[in-house]
């Protein structure tokens, strides 16, 4: 699929829908995040898009924890504008001054909040480490939601009927790894109405996930020697395409486990409201 000048300007309306299911050991949680999203491109340089994402809605049902921190956080999110990499994901954050200022701004608010939380001051510091660096704030962002139903990569794949074509995803924070690295197998198909759908089919990419970390700690965690401590994954992703660069609907699911150890369900949905095609 191509670039057209044509399309500057153009912008869809999403809404975002998320459900996530997490036990570690004897720890659950449960987190349902709804959110409208209003996306442009706002313009072409250098034959590569840049896209202005701003999220004026964001709620999630768990305000306890790690998740009141990603809550408190949000305004950090509310306008990203970036362009997109070769592989036609989140490529580099353009407006990153405006987004330290954001920081700067909300860290009082923040700090008074969360006063007597134990861990306070390495979130401070992660976030502040995270903002420094660009590149590092472009990796976080890139394939976690809803981002990467946004900017999956295959608007820049040239697909072709029953030729199945290689991508990649990642599963970020995971435990003792930085991430589950996954390779993904891209199919399009024809729908009885004329649109085109793709689905995405994911495996775990064993020759780069550091599941030796993930054993040592499972088995000091649990201490016995022969704990299972595989991972194992079910991974998909399907979209219903309209005119470059949109998709009219987008989906991840997916479910990752260690028997006995551990269990991490996702289910992301991104679906695009009625629009009039006009520029905003």
């Amino acid at each position: 699929m191509q670039i057209n000048i044509e399309n500057k300007g153009e912008y869809r309306k999403y809404t975002f829908l998320r459900e996530e299911r997490y036990q570690f050991q004897g720890l659950r949680n449960e987190n349902y995040i709804e959110a409208e999203l209003k996306v442009t491109l706002s313009s072409i340089e250098n034959d590569k898009p840049v896209f202005t994402v701003e999220m004026p809605l964001y709620k999630q049902s768990n305000k306890d924890g790690m998740y009141k921190w990603v809550g408190d956080l949000h305004e950090l999110r509310e306008k990203i504008v970036c362009t997109l990499d070769e592989n036609g994901q989140l490529g580099k954050i353009i407006n990153l001054t405006d987004i330290q200022n954001k920081w700067r701004e909300i860290k009082p608010k923040i700090i008074l909040k969360h006063r007597s939380e134990q861990y306070r001051e390495i979130f401070i510091k992660g976030v502040e480490e995270l903002l420094e660096d660009g590149n590092r704030l472009a990796e976080a962002l890139r394939f976690a939601m809803p981002y990467q139903l946004l900017f999956p990569g295959i608007h820049f794949k040239e697909f072709k009927k029953n030729q199945i074509i290689n991508g990649y995803r990642e599963i970020p924070n995971f435990i003792a790894a930085k991430s589950v690295p996954i390779t993904t197998e891209e199919r399009i198909s024809e729908l009885e109405d004329g649109r085109y759908q793709i689905d995405v089919k994911g495996s775990i990419d064993e020759n780069n996930f550091e599941q030796d970390k993930v054993t040592a700690m499972i088995r000091i965690l649990k201490n016995r020697p022969r704990v299972p401590t595989l991972l194992q994954l079910n991974y998909m992703e399907r979209y219903l395409l309209e005119e470059w660069p949109w998709s009219e609907q987008s989906m991840c699911m997916s479910l990752a486990q260690i028997p006995g150890t551990l269990y991490r369900e996702e289910k992301n949905i991104l679906k695009a409201a009625a629009h009039d095609h006009s520029p905003a």
